[in-house]
C-alpha cells in the first residue's frame, strides 16, 4: 500500500515540476481539470457501477454512505461554521473556509488512494461505494457549496441547481439503471449482449481509469501555483493550518470512533470509504468555483496547497487505521 502511495507522489510531483518550471502552458490544470471532470470520471462511474455486480445488501451499504456522507459532511460544515466565527477573515475568505471543511478532494484524490489501498478483488466494490460518496459530495456541493461561493453576489437558486444535472450525476444514474435491470445477469445468458458489452467496456475501462493519473497531475499543477517565500509566509497561513488539522486528522478520527460505535448495520469497507473520503485534502473544485464566482480564489488555492502537503503523512496512517 504505502509503495503504492508514493507511486501516486510522483505522479503529482511531475505535475508539480511541469507547472513550476513552465513546461505546461499557465491553464494546463483547467484545461486537465475539465477533462477529468466531464470526461474520465463520469466513464469511470458508469463502468465502476455497470460493470459490477452488486448485491442488495452492496446496494444497501451505498444507500447509507449516501446518508451518512451527508450527515458528516453536515457535521464538517457545523465545525468550520464554529471556527470561523473565532478567526478574523473577510466574508469572501470565511465561506472559502467553510466549504473546504465540508468538500475533500473525492474525486481527484480519493479514487486513485481507494485503487490503491483495496486489493484487486475488492477495488470494483471499493471504488462503487466511493461513487456513492461523490454523489452526496455532488448534491451539497452544488447546492450549499454554491450559496457559500456566491455569498456575495446574486445568483437565482434555479440557475445553481442546474449544476446538479452534470457528467457525474448522469454516469450515475445510468449505472444504477444497469444494476437495477441486472445487466451483468443478462450479459451471462445473452451471447449477443455480451459482445456488445466487452467491445463498449473494453473501450470505456481504460479511458476511465486514466481518471487516476490525469488526477495526480492536476494536483502536482494545483500545488506549483502557490509561492511561499519564507517562514513569516507560512505562519500568515494560519487558518489553513488549521483547516487542515481539522480536515485531516480530528474530524476522519471522530468519524471512525463514531461508525465503529454503531455496530454491523453496514460493513466494516464501507464505514472505511467513509473515513478515507472525509480525511481527503481540500477539494480543488472550490478555487475553480471561487475563481468563476470572484470569490478568494488565493485562500481556496492555499488551502488545497497545504492540506494536500500535509495529507502525505496523514492518509497513510488514515487508510492503516481501515
Amino acid at each position: 500500500m504505502t509503495i503504492k502511495i508514493i507511486m501516486l507522489g510522483i505522479l503529482a510531483f511531475i505535475g508539480f515540476i511541469a507547472g513550476k518550471t513552465g513546461y505546461l502552458p499557465e491553464n494546463s490544470g483547467v484545461i486537465l481539470s475539465r477533462v477529468v471532470v466531464k470526461v474520465t470520471a463520469p466513464v469511470l462511474i458508469f463502468i465502476t457501477l455497470a460493470g459490477n455486480k452488486i448485491t442488495n445488501e452492496e446496494l444497501g451499504n451505498g444507500i447509507w454512505i449516501y446518508v451518512l456522507g451527508l450527515i458528516f459532511m453536515g457535521f464538517s460544515f457545523f465545525v468550520g461554521f464554529i471556527l470561523s466565527k473565532s478567526l478574523k477573515m473577510s466574508v469572501a475568505t470565511k465561506s472559502m473556509f467553510k466549504m473546504h471543511f465540508v468538500f475533500g478532494n473525492v474525486v481527484f484524490l480519493a479514487f486513485p488512494l481507494i485503487s490503491s489501498v483495496y486489493d484487486p478483488a475488492s477495488v470494483k466494490l471499493a471504488l462503487t461505494y466511493a461513487v456513492f460518496y461523490n454523489l452526496a459530495n455532488d448534491t451539497l456541493l452544488w447546492t450549499l457549496g454554491i450559496y457559500l461561493v456566491n455569498k456575495h453576489k446574486e445568483n437565482s437558486w434555479k440557475d445553481n441547481l442546474k449544476h446538479l444535472i452534470n457528467g457525474n450525476t448522469i454516469a450515475f444514474t445510468l449505472g444504477i439503471i444497469c444494476i437495477i435491470i441486472n445487466l451483468q445477469g443478462i450479459i451471462e445468458h445473452n451471447a449477443a449482449v455480451r459482445a456488445v458489452y466487452d467491445v463498449v467496456y473494453g473501450t470505456l475501462k481504460p479511458l476511465g481509469e486514466t481518471t487516476f493519473t490525469l488526477s495526480m497531475l492536476f494536483i502536482g499543477l494545483i500545488l506549483s501555483e502557490v509561492k511561499i517565500k519564507n517562514k513569516n509566509d507560512l505562519l500568515k497561513r494560519y487558518p489553513s493550518l488549521i483547516l487542515s488539522m481539522f480536515k485531516l486528522l480530528i474530524i476522519p478520527f471522530f468519524a471512525f470512533f463514531v461508525l465503529k460505535l454503531t455496530g454491523n448495520f453496514i460493513s466494516p469497507m464501507a464505514k472505511g470509504i467513509i473515513v478515507i473520503q472525509l480525511a481527503m485534502p481540500c477539494g480543488t473544485i472550490v478555487p475553480a468555483l471561487a475563481s468563476q464566482y470572484d470569490s478568494d480564489y488565493r485562500f481556496a488555492t492555499e488551502n488545497v496547497f497545504f492540506s494536500t502537503i500535509i495529507c502525505i503523512f496523514t492518509l497513510p496512517f488514515i487508510a492503516g487505521l481501515v
